[in-house]
């Protein structure tokens, strides 16, 4: 891409010439350039920050091969990480060669018991079963409270 500092203005042409060169993707020591991920035909570039983001503080994870190896899919059915985010991560794990032709599938096989087609599920449907869960745990703890505050209330009444 020309980038002429006379027609563009130094800074702004500096400052397209770092962007350029950032890295968009971080997992763990793994890099990930725009045009690394240009390559696998990945442009969710604001989806790459938010996966960095939660793979390299929340999970700590080594390295690309770390996550096809030992991050379940169930996992990342965190907030804000969604099905684009996953795309991304396809991405990744086609650029680093995990997970041959069709590597978001059998990175899901891998984690799973069976594995066999029948056993992938989308990713929507594990973050919905994943807000299940936690609106389950959620209401269990709110009853408690409500349990747990009565009581003294009631031993008092009946003293």
């Amino acid at each position: 891409m020309d980038l002429s500092n006379r027609v563009l203005g130094s800074s702004v042409a500096k400052q397209l010439r770092e962007r350029a060169g950032a890295v968009l993707l971080q997992i763990g020591r793994d890099e990930f350039h725009r045009a690394d991920l240009a390559r696998v035909a990945c442009y969710n570039f604001t989806a790459a920050a938010n996966l960095s983001k939660i793979l390299n503080r929340e999970l700590r994870v080594k390295d690309t091969a770390d996550v096809f190896h030992h991050i379940h899919p169930q996992a990342l059915a965190l907030p804000h990480l969604g099905a684009v985010a996953i795309a991304v991560l396809g991405a990744a794990f086609e650029a680093k060669r995990l997970g041959g032709d069709h590597p978001l599938e059998n990175w899901v096989r891998h984690h799973t018991e069976h594995h066999t087609v029948d056993e992938v599920v989308t990713f929507g449907s594990l973050k919905h079963r994943q807000e299940k869960i936690t609106k389950t745990h959620a209401h269990r703890t709110k009853a408690h409270r409500a349990r747990v505050t009565r009581f003294p209330e009631r031993r008092r009444k009946a003293s």
